[in-house]
């Protein structure tokens, strides 16, 4: 009996907005909206009502809650990062690649490997990354024929249409929380298929299809560019002068 009293005043106690605040961290889809200022908050009270209610074990009216998301908007919109405080050093684009991923065996491995050298050394693109249980090589459509000729069995996952735009900043960003996701986060909303996507210290290389090459580099291009850049300068390539 005591206990029970004992988390009834505790539950009693709980503000809306410490409720509000517990049910939006952690979800992605309503953390971004109220940063953005998307959603309708009167709607969205609505919404939450009944989760509130539950964790505040009290009946909260649709107007109390719409003025604590208000406030809540206020505060995530004050910390949202801005994609102009982010400056991208470089963009390059590099077309005509395919990928192809196969199961991580010790016999693959070491044909891709070898390929991964003889590509470098002719001067040519070749990216190949590998997880547990499989292994990618992404590489100039040109050399396809040579790696299905070394390895014929069919992949797990090919793609014959692809382009990679590679992304490189600051090293003082990969300090910052934020650069990746807000970059991430705006090709996201382009509705574009990542199809892979590697890194390093200061560079990031996404994998789309060639057709969504021009969105993508314009995107990157209108967010993150520095002030007084212009097409084609030395910082930013343009499709046109891709190396």
């Amino acid at each position: 009996m005591i206990s029970q009293l004992f988390c009834y005043i505790y539950n009693s106690m709980i503000g809306i907005s410490d409720v509000l605040r517990a049910n939006i961290e952690g979800n992605p889809f309503l953390e971004f909206g109220l940063h953005h200022g998307l959603f309708n908050l009167t709607q969205l009270a609505r919404y939450l009502k009944p989760f509130v209610e539950s964790r505040a074990m009290k009946e909260v009216q649709p107007a109390a809650l719409t003025m604590a998301l208000s406030r809540l908007q206020r505060d995530a919109q004050a910390v949202t990062p801005q994609a102009r405080r982010y400056v991208i050093d470089r963009v390059t684009i590099h077309s005509g690649l395919c990928t192809a991923t196969y199961p991580r065996q010790p016999d693959i491995h070491g044909v891709l490997n070898g390929l991964y050298g003889r590509i470098h050394r002719d001067g040519g693109y070749c990216s190949l990354s590998q997880g547990q249980h499989e292994v990618t090589i992404i590489l100039d459509r040109s050399r396809m024929p040579e790696l299905e000729k070394r390895i014929p069995r069919r992949p797990v996952f090919r793609h014959d249409h692809l382009a990679a735009i590679g992304v490189q900043f600051d090293p003082r960003y990969a300090r910052i929380p934020g650069m990746l996701y807000m970059l991430l986060q705006r090709v996201a909303l382009q509705n574009v298929n990542l199809i892979e996507i590697t890194s390093t210290f200061t560079e990031i290389h996404l994998f789309i299809a060639e057709d969504d090459t021009r969105a993508i580099f314009d995107l990157l291009f209108q967010s993150f560019l520095a002030k007084g850049d212009k097409p084609g300068d030395n910082k930013t390539r343009s499709p046109a002068l891709r190396a």
